[in-house]
Order: structure tokens, then C-alpha cells, then sequence
């Protein structure tokens, strides 16, 4: 009884705060927006990336199509789709926060014209690229197309190679820029803080920076039986790490999930 009393009291004192803030703060324009709105995008910009989305948006409308009679081609569409949502969210949501970032979806666009060109002609040479890989699933969810990232190592000899290896996780920390962009854009190009030998890991997008909880938490377990459904991994090894805001998702999946 008396713990229940203190929950009552506690609940009772954010009741007072949030009517309190909400007071103060009773208008749209004083909530500050996250993320901040971007830079401007000048109209030869604009039209490019519109050109360019509507074409990769073609294509993939294109391949729904066509793979019907190839599921295990169509499976893949994802990993196209994750270049045409990065650039039309930024440029439809005010999401680049630099100039440098325009240049980023221009060239992540052309990365899914690729996709899509080897993906009609049943070539997947992504799924068998070692380093880093950004790659995208079907969330159960939503039905929305979420992107994760994954360091594939060396070690890794393709599709025949069926050696169960480590899978570890790494949490990202909280950042307001963080858009699907940047977030595919640093998975190309950065092996992260770690990167053991013969091991795979998996860096989940988490729907942004949610703290992976809610659907950030789902993103993390989907991410991870998409990736097991294509790679070798050992079930009894699998490890969670993370920085600040990841740290926090490494202490709740340790140990709401101990089991695993």
C-alpha cells in the first residue's frame, strides 16, 4: 500500500508539472520543431531530386510488377526502396541540415537506380559484398520500408558460406539530424566504434531516436531476423552495445530480453 501511494504521488506531481509547461507553452510556435527545419534547397537542386525520385519511384512501381512471379527477387525490393525514401523524406520534410547533404541524396539515388537495374536482371551483388552494407526490410508493423546497416566481415565467402558467426549489436546515441540520409550514408561508408573479426553487426536505424523503445525496439529484433535470413549467424552468440543514448537500449534489451 504505501509503495502504491508513492506512485499515486508521483503520478499526481508530473499531472502539475505537464499542465504547468503546457501553460507556458499553449502554442505551435513555441515548441520548438525536432528536427530542426533545414537548409534551403535551391530550385535546380529541387528539380533534380524531383526528377530523381520520380524516376527511381518509377522503377520500383516497375518491379512490384515484375518480380511477382520471383519472391525471392521480390524480397529484395527493400533494399532499393531504403535510397528512394532517404531522398524524397529529406527533400518532402526539410531534412537536409547542409548543403553537402543534397549532394548525399543525389548520389543515394543513383546507388538505387543500381540496385534496381541489377535487381530486374537478377543480379544481387550487395547481398554478398563484405564491409558495409546498407540494406532494408518490410517492417511487420506498418508495412512502412525501414533501413538497418550491417559490417559484413572479410571472412565472409557469400551465399555458399553457412558458418554460424557472432552477431553483435550496436545502438546508435541520439541525434536530431539523424535522417534516414545521413543514416544510410554514414552506414556505407563508417565500420562504426567496433568491428570484431569474423563477426557480424548489426546497426538498427530504430526509427530515429526513440531511445529504441516502441517501434525503435521492433526495428532492432525485425532488423535482426531480416539480416539472419540472409547471413550465417550463431543464435548463442549474440551481444549488444551502444553509446549514451544506445548505452540505455544496450541496458534494456540485456535485460528484458536476458534469455536471448
Amino acid at each position: 500500500m504505501k509503495f502504491s501511494r508513492l506512485m499515486l504521488g508521483a503520478s499526481l506531481a508530473c499531472v502539475v508539472t505537464i499542465q504547468t509547461n503546457r501553460a507556458k507553452s499553449d502554442t505551435p510556435d513555441s515548441v520548438p520543431r525536432i528536427p530542426a527545419r533545414g537548409v534551403a534547397v535551391s530550385t535546380g537542386d529541387k528539380i533534380i531530386l524531383e526528377a530523381g525520385i520520380a524516376a527511381l519511384g518509377k522503377k520500383i512501381e516497375a518491379l512490384k510488377i515484375e518480380l511477382k512471379s520471383k519472391p525471392d527477387l521480390l524480397e529484395l525490393l527493400p533494399d532499393v526502396q531504403i535510397y528512394y525514401n532517404a531522398a524524397r523524406y529529406a527533400l518532402t520534410y526539410d531534412e537536409f541540415f547542409n548543403v553537402r547533404e543534397i549532394e548525399t541524396a543525389k548520389k543515394l539515388l543513383e546507388q538505387g537506380q543500381e540496385r534496381a537495374t541489377d535487381l530486374r536482371q537478377g543480379k544481387t551483388p550487395w547481398t554478398t559484398q563484405t564491409g558495409t552494407v546498407a540494406r532494408g526490410y518490410l517492417s511487420e508493423i506498418d508495412g512502412s520500408v525501414q533501413p538497418y546497416g550491417i559490417i559484413v566481415p572479410a571472412t565472409y565467402g557469400g551465399k555458399s558460406d553457412t558458418k554460424p558467426r557472432r552477431l553483435d549489436f550496436w545502438f546508435h546515441g541520439r541525434g536530431e539530424q539523424l535522417s534516414e540520409l545521413n543514416f544510410i550514408n554514414e552506414r556505407q561508408h563508417s565500420m562504426g566504434e567496433f568491428a570484431p573479426s569474423d563477426t557480424f553487426v548489426l546497426h538498427p536505424y530504430g526509427r530515429y531516436c526513440n531511445a529504441n523503445r516502441f517501434a525503435g525496439e521492433i526495428d532492432g529484433f525485425e532488423a535482426m531476423q531480416h539480416l539472419r535470413r540472409h547471413y550465417p549467424v550463431d543464435p548463442d552468440r549474440i551481444a549488444v552495445r551502444g553509446f549514451s543514448m544506445g548505452g540505455a537500449a544496450c541496458w534494456t534489451f540485456a535485460t528484458h530480453y536476458a534469455g536471448m
